[in-house]
């Protein structure tokens, strides 16, 4: 041994072969740690959502305290790197729990070489609950307000009712199922097809829980202005030819509607319209266009046009006779005579389409003597002459008149028992009426058998003998209505 030690070749490769051997030491004992210190990380996975396995969400309802966690991983940086977040997954097996209150630990699973440090929260409180369904009317809520003027109909909502699940504890808290609409102006129809629905209590809160069904629904909410239905009222412009008259006229529609502020409709009674019968040049029937505008401050008018059928023959004439005079406004205590005519009724020539006189007789013809306001004494009264539509007088004087006498009461005569320490002595009475005391007339006979002899002139029917009105005499009367 000791020849080889004092060998200096042998030396050498003894040398090498303890060198090689620590190395080899060195390098296979420490190289495995240092590998894994200097190449493993840590990362954090936020809100990885917690799925739900085995549960039957036909029967039962699910209410849980955790949607989400933390995973706290580690691995490589390559794995870590390029491994997606969705290739990290959490869920909650349900598929043996019964109904109630339940603390189920979470399952997960992380990509291939990837190990999980920790996960916050690792586990669930559930209740499970029957599940429990009801129908309840869809309401629409309305904030807010539309355009000035304008007013909001009722909202038509399609379809009129929807379905709430909830635990049967919550259930009975649903008062409502609403959606909401709010306005900023509009002036025009609202619209929505998809207005989502929520569920209140009785206190306004929203059940953030409840499953509705459907979620949304269609709406239709009405926006316009206010309107009034109108009577329609056709006056006439232009001029029929030669000898033609109006016997019918009949428009589409006798009414019409009216938008606009209230201010503006509370002030129309009747919608007037003028109808233009230039166009017509020969007797029969035909349809005219009759254009409508919206009266002053109104927005529009429906329609705004229509079809108005306008019948026209050639003219005629007839006399009814004996048409009684009517008096009106006879005042208190006083008492009215006719005293001209004596008659108390008069003869009318009037003209028009002969399918109107045939139907005409007295009971669609006034005529009346409006004595209002007048005191006692013998006044000159123009006649108010009343007739059927196109249907007028044939007269050349420019009114009708009637003598009336208005009596006043009789004074009754003072009683012959008067206290004679304060009488005055008197004459006997005349038999003749003392001044000033008027004493009824008789109608004058001088009048009888007058008659009002008609003209052929298209105007008026003048009465003969026409006195001249009284000092503060009266209005003119009407000739008649067309």
């Amino acid at each position: 041994m000791d020849k080889w030690m004092k060998n200096n070749n042998f030396n050498k490769i003894l040398a090498l072969a303890l060198s090689i051997i620590l190395w080899t030491i060195v390098h296979v004992d420490t190289a495995p740690a240092n590998q894994t210190t200097v190449n493993t990380e840590s990362k954090t996975i936020e809100n990885v959502k917690v799925e739900i396995e085995g549960f039957d969400s036909d029967t039962y309802v699910l209410t849980k305290d955790v949607d989400s966690v933390r995973m706290e991983v580690r691995g490589k940086k390559s794995d870590l790197t390029y491994k997606f977040s969705d290739a990290y997954r959490v869920w909650l097996d349900l598929s043996d729990v019964k109904p109630g209150d339940n603390t189920l630990p979470l399952m997960y699973s992380t990509p291939s070489g990837v190990t999980l440090d920790d996960m916050v929260p690792n586990q669930v409180n559930v209740h499970i609950e029957l599940r429990t369904t009801k129908s309840f009317p869809v309401t629409v809520n309305i904030t807010g307000e539309p355009a000035a003027g304008y007013k909001v109909g009722t909202p038509v909502v399609d379809p009129v009712s929807a379905e709430v699940t909830l635990p049967a504890s919550d259930l009975g808290r649903v008062a409502k199922v609403q959606g909401n609409i709010e306005l900023d102006g509009e002036n025009e129809p609202f619209s929505e097809k998809k207005l989502k629905l929520y569920a209140y209590d009785s206190e306004g809160n929203e059940l953030k829980d409840a499953v509705i069904e459907p979620s949304t629904v269609g709406v239709e909410l009405p926006i316009t202005l206010p309107s009034k239905t109108l009577p329609l009222d056709i006056s006439f412009t232009g001029s029929l030819p030669g000898s033609l008259v109006l016997s019918r006229v009949t428009p589409e529609q006798d009414m019409v509607t009216v938008y606009g502020s209230t201010e503006t409709l509370q002030n129309l009674s009747s919608y007037e319209a003028v109808l233009n019968l230039s166009s017509i040049t020969a007797a029969g029937t035909e349809q005219l266009k009759l254009e409508l505008k919206p009266p002053e401050g109104a927005g529009k008018i429906e329609p705004a046009a229509m079809n108005v059928s306008v019948s026209t023959a050639e003219i005629a004439q007839r006399t009814i006779s004996a048409v009684p005079i009517k008096l009106e406004g006879i005042g208190s205590g006083l008492t009215a005579l006719i005293i001209d005519p004596v008659s108390t009724s008069m003869d009318l020539t009037v003209s028009g389409a002969p399918t109107l006189l045939d139907q005409l007789d007295q009971d669609n013809i006034s005529v009346v003597a409006d004595v209002g306001g007048l005191t006692a004494g013998i006044h000159d009264i123009p006649l108010q002459v009343s007739l059927p539509r196109f249907i007028t007088l044939q007269n050349d004087s420019p009114q009708l008149t009637v003598k009336v006498e208005l009596l006043a009461p009789v004074t009754p005569e003072p009683s012959a028992e008067a206290d004679n320490s304060t009488a005055v002595p008197t004459t006997e009475p005349s038999a003749e009426p003392a001044s000033g005391e008027e004493t009824p007339l008789e109608p004058s006979p001088t009048h009888a058998g007058e008659s009002i002899e008609p003209t052929p002139t298209p105007t008026h029917i003048p009465a003969e003998n026409a006195p001249t009105p009284a000092a503060g005499g009266n209005n003119a009367g009407s000739t008649g209505g067309t």
